[in-house]
């Protein structure tokens, strides 16, 4: 029984073996790898514990390169797609031109048509020396040959001058002309000019040759020096300054003389004048003139600092064909007087150069032409021409300034004339004056409770008048070639 029991047993176990090695044989055929790769794939999962850790970091910095090679792939990817995107963007052309109720526009701006430069008048100023005027483009440099003779100028708002010599009185001369604009040379013209003699005049007009301006040969003494006083005549005026001061002082201690004494374009400019007229480097009449009236005890306006700072602001000090000052110019010397007499005056202060209205344009010309023998309507200069911006406290510009839109003075502004405003809280003035008062005419008299403008080149001391009167000023206005008006008279 018990051999019968074991081998049952025995048995058993064997059957138990048989059945235990068919489940095994089964598994290992369901596992079995389909490619080299499984099997790697498989190894490291089912053995990744066996791995070192120098094989780990190898492992994580082969995945962060391919994590890095895989973000710029995408990046790469993202960029050309954005520009397939922009370039798509734009709409296609077709090859045919679509259809429009609109005109096509030219994408390039048509070009300007140059102004070719006109000739218009020839004059002989010293001989041999002759000045042309004429116009051109605005803003071009104008370049004139004759012979061996070539002169270059700047131009002003299209209208250019240019002096030559010509020995031969009586020929007309081929003169070659080319103005550059922009840089940009122009085609060359060939213009013939005649020059003439014009009448017989007590002055004659000397053209810059640099820049459009012309002066007077009335002002070359001044700028070279030759017209210096004595001490013994300039001592006479101071004496005589003196005794009038000493007059006024009679009926006022405060009272005042004062000078103002206008510089010439030549003194203001000297880079503009022809290279044939030397400036003296010594001292000058002007400075002999003003020191003395100094010492005499006269106020002086020396206006030369002043308008040496704004020379070459926009609007002129001077005139271009004319030989007085322009409207800007003669406000800046109000400014200097007004400042002066607000000191003792607080309420005649000078207006601001806002409280004007200020016309730019071009105005017939005046004495530079008339000297040359020109007709003034047929040149123009470009100027700025001032008027009140404000009510006329005295009917003051019922006098016209000027000859219509000449740049000259009107002749009632010649006439001797009392202004009034009724305003006891501002000064009194009488005003001895050349023509050089034209441009001021308006300004003085404004400021003034009353004004007493004497006739024009009327210079001589009026010593009823100021008695009877008793201004608080008595103002000269003189240019600066007139002013042995103030050393004689």
């Amino acid at each position: 029984m018990k051999r019968l029991t074991l081998l049952l047993f025995l048995l058993l176990m064997l059957v138990s073996y048989v059945l235990a090695a068919c489940n095994d044989s089964s598994q290992e055929s369901s596992d079995m790898p389909t490619s080299e790769s499984d099997a790697v794939s498989s190894e490291v999962s089912n053995n990744g514990s066996e791995y070192s850790s120098e094989s780990s970091e190898v492992l994580a910095e082969s995945s962060e390169e391919d994590l890095v090679s895989e973000e710029e792939s995408i990046e790469s990817s993202e960029i050309e797609e954005s520009s397939v995107i922009e370039e798509s963007s734009e709409p296609e052309e077709s090859s045919e031109p679509e259809e429009s109720s609109e005109p096509e526009e030219s994408s390039e701006p048509e070009e300007k048509e140059i102004q070719r430069v006109k000739l218009l008048f020839s004059r002989y100023t010293q001989n041999p020396i002759f000045v042309m005027i004429g116009t051109c483009e605005p803003g071009a440099k104008i370049t004139a040959r004759l012979g061996e003779q070539e002169v270059t100028v700047n131009s002003y708002m299209g209208w250019f001058e240019i002096s030559l010599e010509n020995t031969n009185r009586l020929t007309i001369v081929d003169v070659q002309f080319t103005q550059t604009v922009n840089g940009v040379k122009q085609e060359r013209q060939t213009l013939k000019a005649r020059p003439t003699e014009p009448e017989y005049l007590w002055t004659r007009a000397i053209g810059s040759n640099k820049e459009f301006q012309f002066f007077l040969d009335l002002m070359v003494p001044d700028f070279e020096g030759t017209n210096l006083y004595s001490e013994s005549v300039l001592n006479q005026m101071k004496d005589r300054v003196t005794d009038r001061l000493n007059q006024m002082h009679q009926y006022n201690k405060d009272a005042e003389i004062i000078y103002m004494i206008v510089p010439s374009p030549m003194t203001i400019y000297p880079e503009l004048v022809p290279e044939r007229y030397t400036q003296t480097k010594g001292i000058t009449a002007f400075d002999q003139i003003t020191g003395k009236l100094k010492e005499a005890g006269a106020t002086v306006i020396d206006l030369r600092d002043t308008f040496n700072k704004h020379k070459n602001d926009e609007m002129p000090l001077y005139y271009k064909l004319d030989s007085h000052w322009a409207d800007y110019g003669a406000y800046l010397a109000y400014v200097e007087l007004y400042n002066h007499i607000s000191k003792k005056f607080p309420d005649a202060t000078p207006r601001d150069i806002d409280e004007f209205k200020w016309t730019a344009d071009y105005y017939t010309s005046a004495d530079a032409c008339l000297y040359l023998g020109i007709p003034q309507v047929q040149v123009q200069e470009y100027g700025y021409y001032r008027e009140y911006d404000f009510a006329d406290p005295g009917n003051i510009t019922s006098v016209p300034r000027y000859r219509g839109m000449q740049l000259i003075y009107n002749d009632l502004t010649t006439e001797e004339k009392v202004f009034n405003t009724n305003r006891s809280n501002l000064p009194s003035c009488v005003v001895f004056r050349d023509s050089y008062s034209a441009a001021i005419y308006d300004l003085i008299p404004e400021k003034m409770n009353k004004t007493h403008y004497i006739g024009m080149w009327n210079y001589g001391w009026q010593t009823w008048t100021i008695n009877s009167e008793k201004p608080d000023y008595v103002i000269y206005i003189l240019s600066e070639w007139n002013a042995k008006e103030a050393v004689y008279k």
